[in-house]
């Protein structure tokens, strides 16, 4: 072992033996990282987990806002799903070119109603319903049963009204499509008995529904939607922009959804920003109490610094002994304070799963491998505000000369 790394150990096991020496002070440093480390370990693992088990419930909540033709009737529904069946429709890129602001998601529908189809008793009205799978978020959250794998271009989806296996095959307009999955009940009569599938799919079957009824619906080709489905952006609200829609986007119609619901998820995007920067301030107000302790301690221990000096030991070395201190006594803390944070969670446990079952909505604790990588960036944080709390204080006492550290004051 060379005579750096030598000296790296021994100004380790002179942090270590700092430490021990004294123990209160120690101790009370320990704690007050252990706190932290508590608060924001469960916080962030309960509001992760929170905020998870909410979004299940409110991704089946269905669309903001709904854009379809002026000339289209709609059914005022308690969640907007699907857009209802019309022969009126509007240009595919008519959101895109008028540029819209606070806007989250957005996601197309094409929805053919037909008595020709092939599948259910003789004249029996089926809704064919063309979605983009990237985009959507009212249709899939609502599959409870499914087949491995992605989507294929001869999937459908069907509604919790129809009485197919999965794996099973139907004939729509004649050519071949698999059960894919299944949608749990919904409360909405388009999407109980619909057929859904891509909207690519949708319109690849328009030769052969022109060959059985004559013609092909406009919403069938690829320029043209039955009509939009919007989620907004936090902070967006629906009157904002129904107003922006209705000036930029001609001849359309703008159906609101639960605007109750719209507030929930957008207070939840909310919440989490909150306990982001809550967590920042936190980090913050430790590591100035890391300065302000480290200050104190590097004056007290002046002569002992100016001894070091003296002897041959560099600022640098002085500063890397105060370093591998504080790292060493705030990564502990942080370690405590994962473990308190899970006593904590343990504690809460029983009341948050009651209160979300009451409303609903299952709770989700965050998984394994998420709630480890919480644990660790809490130990390497609190280890990290320790780091910088100690650099300061330490870098301007190793500057100051041996004779100011040894006779001078202050």
């Amino acid at each position: 072992m060379g005579p750096s790394a030598s000296s790296r150990w021994l100004l380790l096991a002179l942090a270590v033996q700092n430490l021990s020496r004294r123990k209160t002070r120690t101790c009370l440093l320990i704690a007050a990282i252990a706190v932290s480390s508590a608060v924001t370990f469960a916080g962030i693992v309960v509001m992760r987990s929170v905020v998870a088990s909410m979004q299940v419930g409110l991704s089946r909540v269905g669309a903001d806002l709904m854009v379809v033709n002026q000339g289209a009737l709609t059914n005022i529904t308690s969640a907007l799903l699907t857009v209802e069946p019309t022969d009126q429709t509007v240009p595919a890129d008519a959101l895109e070119r008028a540029g819209l602001n606070g806007i989250a998601r957005v996601t197309a529908q094409r929805i053919l109603r037909t008595d020709q189809a092939g599948i259910g008793g003789p004249g029996e009205l089926v809704d064919l319903i063309g979605f983009d799978a990237v985009t959507d978020f009212t249709v899939q959250p609502w599959l409870t049963e499914r087949l491995g794998g992605r989507m294929g271009p001869g999937d459908v989806i069907v509604g919790a009204g129809r009485d197919f296996r999965l794996g099973s095959q139907i004939a729509l307009f004649g050519q071949p499509f698999r059960i894919y999955g299944k949608l749990g009940p919904t409360g909405s009569g388009t999407q109980e008995r619909g057929i859904f599938m891509s909207s690519s799919s949708l319109i690849a079957l328009a030769p052969a529904i022109r060959q059985r009824t004559s013609s092909a619906p406009p919403m069938l080709e690829a320029d043209k939607v039955s009509g939009f489905l919007i989620e907004l952006a936090p902070g967006t609200t629906e009157l904002q922009t129904r107003f922006a829609l209705l000036s930029k986007v001609p001849e359309v119609k703008v159906v609101v959804g639960g605007s109750l619901m719209t507030g929930i998820r957008q207070g939840l995007v909310a919440l989490l920003g909150g306990l982001i920067v809550l967590v920042a301030l936190m980090s913050a107000s430790t590591a100035v109490m890391v300065i302000v302790l480290f200050s104190a301690i590097m004056a007290e221990r002046r002569r002992e610094l100016g001894l070091l000096k003296a002897i041959g030991a560099r600022s640098s070395q002085i500063v890397g002994m105060a370093v591998a201190e504080a790292a060493i006594a705030t990564a502990g803390g942080g370690a405590l304070g994962v473990l308190i944070g899970l006593l904590l969670l343990r504690m809460f446990e029983r009341a948050l799963v009651f209160h979300l079952g009451e409303m609903g909505i299952p709770f989700l604790w965050l998984d394994r491998p998420g709630t480890l990588l919480v644990a660790a960036l809490c130990v390497a944080g609190a280890a990290l505000v320790g780091v910088i709390g100690a650099t300061i204080p330490a870098w301007r006492m190793g500057r100051k000369e041996t004779y100011d550290l040894l006779w001078k004051e202050g």
